[in-house]
């Protein structure tokens, strides 16, 4: 293992567990794939300019921001009735949205507790983020880049005043990206920005 992707497992378990998985035998596994996913998708990202290490700490403040990564909602059972996975129209523990940008092919594989559509679901995540990251850097918008990225990925432009979605999400990324390396990591093996 990396150590980029023992970072992101570290990462993946740093983060709140959601209440209803607390205790859950499955728990540790579900980390595992998901921190395996966030990595490979991040190590086979284009575009993104900021490191490999912030865009898996990006996906991280998505995941947990929509999710909590919570073990119901990865295998898609989401209670419509209660308004989860936005009525029925948000798919994967990243909730995302078919759109014009969406592929087609890969939104029916994206709702599913395996490792290749957890992949999926962090590569259609991965891509959302990059698009948005260089949407709003081409607009020339002001204020934090991370912060314009995760507004653009919810549809509001890339203006700060108009949803304040983002301030969460930044908290997690900047929480994510203080993670320490894992135990046994010497200084010079750290993960790299």
């Amino acid at each position: 293992m990396s150590n980029l992707a023992a970072w992101s497992l570290s990462a993946a378990q740093s983060l709140i567990v959601f209440h209803e998985d607390v205790g859950s035998p499955e728990k540790p596994a579900q980390l595992e794939m998901i921190a395996s996913a966030v990595h490979e998708a991040a190590m086979g990202a284009k575009g993104w300019p900021l490191g490999k290490k912030a865009l898996i700490a990006a996906e991280y403040g998505m995941r947990e921001n929509e999710s909590f990564a919570s073990l119901r909602i990865h295998r898609n059972e989401c209670n419509i009735s209660k308004g989860e996975c936005d009525g029925g129209r948000a798919i994967s523990i990243f909730q995302l949205h078919a759109n014009a940008l969406s592929s087609p092919s890969v939104w029916p594989r994206l709702g599913f507790m395996t490792f290749d559509s957890t992949l999926l679901s962090a590569q259609e995540a991965t891509r959302a983020l990059v698009r948005g990251y260089r949407y709003c850097e081409a607009k020339k918008a002001k204020g934090d880049p991370v912060a314009l990225m995760y507004t653009a990925v919810a549809g509001r432009g890339c203006d700060l005043t108009k949803w304040q979605g983002w301030k969460p999400r930044l908290a997690t990324y900047e929480r994510v990206m203080r993670t320490a390396a894992p135990r046994g990591t010497s200084a010079s093996q750290k993960p790299a920005d």
